[in-house]
């Protein structure tokens, strides 16, 4: 066993509160979860049609390694009619989730102590795997005062000469702020490889929906289908990759993974049939839930500081109620059984930040803002 580096490897917090949740929750108490990222939404009837169908004509064998020929034929057609991108099929690579989309991308282009620059706050998983990968990691923090955009003057400064890659999350997790045309821009005018997490790419409420791609062909794109479509427990993603890559992320996923689950990809063919009109009400519904939280936090006196305009998440400053976030989210379960997600998740810099997630039902969302409330009042 590698000890040094599993003894780095730091624990996933927001999971620690949802495993002590469901401790109080067999134990007999009501918690109201604004912890998790993972949408309540039912599944639309296409994708379950399609699964089914896939299960009745026997469509349950491995797939070929990059995917379903279907599958990433729809995707590259979703490309053209979204961004007006031609994006070849061959560079579409369908895995076990977004995860592993990253695993695969981070493998392709990390060699041992490359150094790679990750946007902070971040996804919690991304200081991880470049550790497990060999490489070196340098943080360049954003803030709500930037509207949590990258501030290209620093960024041109903090650059080095040893910078590899740059690993960029938008729309983001934990902050719910896509970076704006200039920085994306910028970044992939740079003389090293972007990899850009687009899991909530859709999730957009200012019609500002953008990729990587329409700055440059070479960025690597990690994209899925848990955030959008509700997917979460079909483990889908897929990667586009410039095309010096494909044969080398062929041969890691024959190895690591053979195929991502075929069933699972019959499924997406279905979401990519879901109708416009069903998707404009899916982003209507989170936009609304997103409004009556910040509304909420803000008539509660939370310091926000911004406005986010994608995915589900708003990030609240605690300074004025911690110095720990993880020891306050515990509390916060403990006194009213509320689980909220502790910023010392998403970097050293937040960790008197909690994240706050909307991806659950309305109802469940108005009682766990009356739960912080209570909190508030009572115990702070």
């Amino acid at each position: 066993m590698n000890n040094k580096l599993i003894s780095s490897i730091k624990p996933f917090y927001v999971m620690e509160i949802l495993e002590k949740a469901q401790e109080y929750e067999r134990d007999g108490r009501s918690v109201s979860h604004l912890e998790i990222g993972e949408p309540t939404e039912q599944i639309h009837p296409l994708i379950k049609k399609e699964a089914k169908r896939a299960i009745d004509d026997n469509h349950d064998k491995y797939s070929n390694s990059l995917g379903l020929i279907e599958l990433r034929d729809l995707i590259s057609r979703r490309y053209k009619s979204d961004f007006n991108l031609d994006v070849s099929t061959e560079k579409i690579i369908i895995t076990n989730g977004s995860s592993a989309a990253l695993i695969l991308a981070l493998i392709s282009i990390l060699e041992k102590d490359d150094e790679i620059i990750l946007i902070e706050p971040y996804y919690p998983c991304y200081p991880q795997l470049v550790k497990i990968f060999g490489g070196k990691i340098r943080v360049f923090r954003t803030s709500s005062k930037d509207g949590y955009q990258v501030n290209l003057k620093k960024f041109k400064d903090f650059l080095s000469s040893e910078t590899k890659a740059v690993i960029i999350n938008s729309p983001s997790n934990p902050t719910g702020v896509s970076q704006n045309k200039e920085v994306i821009e910028f970044l992939s005018s740079l003389d090293i490889k972007i990899i850009s997490d687009e899991i909530y790419q859709g999730l957009n409420y200012l019609d500002n929906k953008d990729t990587i791609l329409n700055y440059s062909a070479e960025g690597i794109v990690v994209n899925g289908f848990s955030k959008f479509y509700s997917m979460t427990g079909w483990r889908l993603g897929y990667l586009i990759v410039p095309e010096k890559y494909i044969r080398v992320i062929q041969k890691l996923q024959q190895n690591m993974y053979i195929c991502a689950p075929t069933i699972s990809q019959y499924a997406a063919i279905g979401a990519l049939n879901i109708t416009e009109e069903d998707i404009s009400m899916l982003v209507l519904s989170y936009r609304k839930k997103r409004d009556f939280m910040m509304s909420s936090l803000l008539d509660m006196g939370m310091d926000i500081g911004y406005m986010p305009d994608s995915s589900f998440y708003i990030f609240a400053n605690m300074e004025n109620y911690c110095t720990n976030s993880l020891d306050l989210s515990l509390d916060i379960l403990d006194k009213v059984g509320l689980g909220v997600a502790p910023g010392l998740d998403f970097g050293p810099s937040f960790k008197k930040y909690i994240r706050f997630s909307y991806s659950s039902s309305f109802e469940n969302i108005e009682i766990g803002l009356g739960k912080m409330k209570e909190y508030i009042k009572e115990y702070k």
